[in-house]
This record gives structure tokens, C-alpha cells and sequence, in this order.
């Protein structure tokens, strides 16, 4: 009895170890989600599984193609690419050699967010701690937030930049772009220069897997979607047992093949099931051709999560919720780019307008040698990815000022705590280490530390107050230290001067300053009706916009000294002080 229990549980093992090969099936057996059980086997999200196992197929082919996931947010890629990690460097299936995976994200801010939250729980909370229990062991072994050594594999997680430098001179067999939609290019093809000597994966460019939420049309990770063979997931049909599409592009046909909270309905037979069922049934199409395609392409939106019903979806669309705007449907719920006006500034006009490649943040700046302003704005978020208050961050901006009205950003950063004497020490510092001769704060979030330092530096800190008013959009009100202006205006303001690149970006310091970029890249355009004439207005996107209402309040306080307090327009005075040309009667000499 004993024996045939035995042979039992060896064959139970070797069962395991064998569906340990499958990614998915590694998953089930070794993952947990913070604890709870981690599937993407029969439970509605085949469409995800079939991705992990194509991934995981290219390891092994010389024939294959780069991998780009056009996704929504909330669909489980990020979870999906560390399952990936693990799986490629513990399930003991590329150990001859030993496999190297680079996990690549535009910054490192987002390298330490999925390292300590993503990454570390779900080894953390593996069963039995069986990756743990696979970590190399020796006295020159590595575990960190960055690097991680397995007796099977290497797996690197760190930031792209700005042009790649940072991975240089590495060696990998597979590179996971994550948030590709936030890199550059070059900087991408600088990258992949380090899969030259993959072991795995087609000879000479390895694995490579390009995966984000689309944003702007026309941007690099718009360009090498279309060329790759764009696979978009058909629904099965229990009765006729046929493929159908369920969503594609511009294309409403969802709305009525999804009949009401989880219940579908074939288009083909009209048969009516369950979406989980018909999602279990299913398969990926390509809308173009494989051989003709550089990339294979899936596309994952909202609406194929298990979980949300018709309704859930319904409330997210822009005509049933105030909330939402066409760019945020378009990008984060179903996953398509977005080609409309309401996109006022891109990352790439950035990188393209307003980069100084040769200048670092500053680390101190002397009254005498430049002038300096300072913008504040208030939030309830530490910038800390354990922080749970609030949804904004409190920001600030250092600017100095060229004469010919170029501004300089010559340092940024989000407040590691929100508490009264942090705030105002932050401040402080700010006006020591970078001589500010003025600042601007946010007025309505920060009523408490502006007064209190307004008793320390009077009108060399003002705070801002918004107003809708047209007549006047920004006025000084002396006997309160507060400047009330248009937020519209001052941010189409702001914008232009983007265009024209009179804004300047710190190149050198690109680790520091991207979430800045990333803020003011944000924001979203509209176009209201007030008295018969389109006023432009703008709203926060999906995306936090805290350190671009830093900027534009350093902006205002430069704009209060270059027009006396707005009471003239900016330029005037300089002219009056220029040399004027006058005409004379002079004598010719004989």
C-alpha cells in the first residue's frame, strides 16, 4: 500500500514538473496573487494564457518574430510579465545554458514600483517559497531590487533612459519593454544591440516582447504595431462551434453581441452564453498576414476581463460618465491609439523641442549668477509606492530665466512626505540651495504652510488661487500675497511656449526628471461654447499632471516680475530701455 502511494506521489510530481514546461500550468503550480490562487486556465482568461505560451514558444524557435502587446490598463500584462520572468529563469527549461532576461522600463521610478510591488510579492508569496528556494547560492551571488541570480537564470530589471546607455554592454537572450509607450526609439534600438549573442530565440536578436498602453497615433509604438500582424481574440460559440470577433477597431459590434452583465450572444447561430465560456472557447486572429508582419501583435482590452460585466463597461464610456474623456476610453479601456486634437503635448515634442542633451540638474545656484523661480504644488501623496493617501503629489519645480525669456528647469521633485514641517522645510531648502527670488504656490491645498512662510518671505512666496474670468486672467491681490489667474489660459500659455522651445529640459538628468515629462504630457484639450466663441479648455488625463502645475506656477511667478506685478505687458519695459535711433543734421566736412 505503502509502495503504490508512493509511486502515486511520484508520479504526481513528475506530472508537475513536466506541466512546469507550460507557463501557465508553472503559474497555477507555483504563483500565488498576494496569497490567493493565480489562474489563467479556465477562468475566463485564455486569451491571456495562449499569450504566456507564445512568449514562452519564441525561447525556443530560430524562426520567430519580436512580440508587441497593444493593451488597456487593468488586463494583467504587468502581472503576466513577471509570471514570465520567474518562469523563464526558475522552471529549469533554459538552463543550457543558463538564460538572461533583461525586464526594461522607461525610468527608474518604475523599476523600483514593480520590483518591490509587483515582483517581490510574487515570489514572496510562491508556494512552498519555491523560488526562493531556486536563488543562487555562493558568497558572489546577487539579490537585489535590480538583480537577481536563480540557479537557472539571470534576471535584470531596470530603466531604458533616454538613449539606452544604461544597459550597454550587457549580454541577453530575452528584453521585456515594459510601458513601451513611454521609451524612445533610438533608445529602443540601442537596446536590443545586447541580444547579439542570444542563446535563446531567433540567432542574433533573441526574444524581444514590446508591451504598454497606446497613446498617441503616429508615435514609435504606433509605427511598429502596424507592422506587425495585429491579433485581435475571437469568441467560440458553445452551439455552432464557430469563431467570431467580439471587438475590433472602430468597430461597435460588442455593444450588441453583448447582450447584458456577463451574457453574450453567438452572432452567428444567436445561441446566448456566458462570456467566460465563449471566451474559454476562443482564439487569436490576425488581421494581416504572418509572413508579410516584422512583429506579431495581440491586442488585449477591458473588455474581455472575466470579471466585468457589460454594465461595468457601459459606465466607463464617455457619454455615461461625465469623468471620462474620449482619450482615456480610447487608451486605457479599449487599447487603441488616440489620433483626436485633445492631445496637446507628446514626449516626443519634448524630446525633439525643449532638450538640452548637455545639462544636468543643478545641485546649487547663486543669486548673482542666475534668476531663479520656484513653483509649488500641493498634494496628499508621498512619492513612495507604499503610500496610500491621496491621488496627487505635493511637487516642486526650480526654474531660472535666460534674458531672452528662455526658462530653464534646473531641478523637480515630488515630496517624500506630506506633513506641515516636511512641506515647509522642503521649501525652505529650495530657497537656500537655489537662491529663489520668487515662488508661487498653490493656494487652496496649502492654505496653512503659504502663510506660515509668507511670514518669512513675504511677496518672495505668493500663493495662486483659479478663476474662470476672461476680463482679467491673472491679477495680483497685494493685501493677500495671492494671484488669482485662468488655469486655461496660463496652461495654453505654458503649452506655446513648449512649441516654440522655450522650456528646456535637463537631458543629462533623465532618470530624475521623466516623471515630469511624463506629468506634462499629461493633460487633455477640449473646446467649450461660452457667449458664441470656442474657448479651449484643459483636464487632467488618466495620468497624474502635479509636477506640470509646479512648472506653471514657477512660470507665473517669472511671468509676475517680468510684468511689474501684471500691470504691464511683458516686453514694454525692455523696450522703452533700448537704445532708440534719432535723426541729426550733421555737417559734411570739406
Amino acid at each position: 500500500m505503502a509502495k503504490k502511494q508512493s509511486q502515486e506521489n511520484l508520479f504526481k510530481q513528475l506530472k508537475t514538473s513536466f506541466l512546469d514546461f507550460d507557463p501557465a500550468h508553472f503559474v497555477q503550480n507555483n504563483l500565488t496573487l498576494d496569497g490567493a490562487e493565480f489562474k489563467v486556465l479556465d477562468n475566463g482568461w485564455r486569451f491571456m494564457a495562449d499569450i504566456y505560451r507564445y512568449i514562452a514558444l519564441q525561447a525556443t524557435r530560430k524562426d520567430g518574430k519580436p512580440v508587441i502587446i497593444k493593451k488597456g490598463r487593468q488586463v494583467g500584462a504587468t502581472v503576466m510579465a513577471g509570471a514570465l520572468d520567474l518562469f523563464f529563469t526558475n522552471s529549469g527549461l533554459f538552463n543550457s545554458p543558463n538564460i538572461r532576461v533583461v525586464h526594461l522600463f522607461p525610468a527608474l521610478g518604475q523599476v523600483k514600483k514593480f520590483s518591490q510591488d509587483k515582483l517581490e510579492t510574487l515570489i514572496r508569496t510562491a508556494k512552498n517559497d519555491f523560488i526562493n528556494s531556486n536563488k543562487l547560492i555562493s558568497s558572489n551571488s546577487v539579490d537585489n531590487l535590480t538583480m537577481k541570480q536563480f540557479n537557472a537564470g539571470t534576471l535584470w530589471i531596470d530603466s531604458l533612459g533616454s538613449d539606452g546607455d544604461r544597459i550597454r554592454g550587457m549580454t541577453a537572450d530575452i528584453v521585456f519593454f515594459d510601458e513601451v509607450q513611454d521609451m524612445f526609439g533610438h533608445a529602443i534600438g540601442n537596446a536590443t544591440k545586447i541580444l547579439t549573442a542570444a542563446k535563446y530565440g531567433p540567432v542574433g536578436q533573441g526574444v524581444q516582447v514590446y508591451f504598454g498602453t497606446p497613446k498617441q497615433k503616429g508615435s514609435y509604438f504606433s509605427t511598429i504595431w502596424d507592422m506587425s500582424d495585429q491579433r485581435y481574440y475571437h469568441l467560440g460559440c458553445i452551439n455552432c462551434h464557430k469563431t467570431y470577433p467580439f471587438y475590433l477597431p472602430n468597430d461597435d459590434r460588442w455593444k450588441s453581441i453583448w447582450l447584458y452583465e456577463n451574457t453574450i450572444q453567438c452572432p452567428l447561430c444567436g445561441t446566448k452564453q456566458k462570456k467566460v465560456e465563449a471566451t474559454e472557447r476562443g482564439k487569436w486572429v490576425g488581421a494581416r498576414g504572418q509572413e508579410e508582419s516584422e512583429f506579431v501583435g495581440f491586442h488585449v482590452n477591458q473588455l474581455y476581463i472575466p470579471y466585468f460585466t457589460k454594465e461595468n463597461i457601459e459606465k466607463l464610456m464617455p457619454e455615461n460618465n461625465p469623468a471620462q474623456t474620449e482619450r482615456i476610453w480610447q487608451n486605457e479601456v479599449v487599447g487603441e491609439f488616440y489620433s483626436g486634437a485633445g492631445s496637446p503635448l507628446t514626449k516626443a515634442e519634448i524630446y525633439n523641442l525643449c532638450r538640452d542633451p548637455d545639462r544636468s540638474f543643478s545641485k546649487k545656484i547663486k543669486p548673482k549668477d542666475k534668476t531663479v523661480y520656484l513653483g509649488v504644488d500641493w498634494g496628499g501623496k508621498d512619492d513612495d509606492p507604499n503610500s496610500r493617501g491621496g491621488q496627487s503629489y505635493s511637487c516642486v519645480v526650480v526654474l531660472s530665466a535666460t534674458p531672452d525669456g528662455t526658462l530653464l528647469i534646473e531641478h523637480a521633485h515630488k515630496l517624500r512626505k506630506n506633513n506641515f514641517n516636511f512641506k515647509k522645510e522642503t521649501i525652505k531648502e529650495m530657497y537656500r540651495r537655489f537662491g529663489v527670488h520668487r515662488g508661487v504656490s498653490d493656494w487652496f491645498f496649502g492654505q496653512d504652510v503659504v502663510h506660515d512662510l509668507q511670514s518669512i518671505y513675504r511677496e518672495r512666496f505668493l500663493g495662486a488661487q483659479g478663476s474662470g474670468s476672461l476680463i482679467k486672467p491673472i491679477k495680483y491681490r497685494e493685501d493677500e500675497f495671492i494671484i488669482s489667474y485662468n488655469k486655461d489660459l496660463l496652461i495654453d500659455e505654458l503649452f506655446d511656449l513648449f512649441r516654440k522651445g522655450k522650456i528646456r529640459f535637463p537631458w543629462k538628468s533623465y532618470e530624475h526628471v521623466e516623471w515630469l515629462i511624463d506629468h506634462c504630457t499629461s493633460m487633455e484639450s477640449k473646446v467649450r461654447i461660452s457667449g458664441g466663441q470656442p474657448i479651449k479648455t484643459f483636464v487632467k488625463g488618466s495620468t497624474p499632471n502635479d509636477g506640470l502645475m509646479a512648472l506653471m506656477y514657477a512660470y507665473i511667478a517669472y511671468k509676475f516680475d517680468i510684468t511689474k506685478g501684471f500691470t504691464i505687458k511683458p516686453g514694454l519695459e525692455r523696450q522703452s530701455n533700448y537704445l532708440r535711433s534719432t535723426l541729426a543734421n550733421v555737417k559734411r566736412r570739406v
